[in-house]
């Protein structure tokens, strides 16, 4: 699928407000709204646009210790396990099947060092893992 400038502008404006009112998002990009709604609808239908979502900043609710945590499988038989167990723990807000030494990269949130160490003795079912603790964030 090719995409023209103004699709792609459409795009980033979504990306970066998804609640864009479709007037502004025309004014943009300079066509009407019933041309942008057209547009973002085609987008939709041929699954470029896959869904809308919200960020979340967590930090605003309590303090939060951010960790990431690489996780090497002990066999190739238990990752769907280790996925279902990932969509039941609430503290795992990202997975990624990553390359190099490790198959997964987990980043976790939690409030206190006890309920990290309640999800890293849940992980240690599936493999070994190697932590790394945020200590501050430069970019969000």
């Amino acid at each position: 699928m090719h995409l023209d400038d103004v699709d792609e502008s459409i795009l980033q404006a979504l990306k970066s407000n998804s609640r864009i009112s479709l007037r502004k998002l025309a004014e943009m990009v300079h066509m009407t709204a019933p041309a942008v709604a057209e547009r973002v609808r085609r987008l939709e239908e041929q699954q470029i646009i896959t869904h809308y979502t919200i960020l979340i900043d967590y930090s605003k609710f309590a303090p939060r210790l951010t960790n990431y945590i690489y996780i090497s499988m002990k066999s190739d038989n238990n990752h769907h396990s280790f996925l279902h167990f990932v969509r039941t723990k609430e503290q795992i807000r990202e997975c990624h099947r990553v390359t190099d030494d490790a198959d997964y990269l987990l980043k976790v949130e939690v409030a206190t060092q006890e309920e990290l160490n309640i999800v890293l003795s849940g992980l240690l079912n599936y493999g070994n893992y190697r932590l790394n603790t945020v200590i501050s964030s430069i970019i969000k």
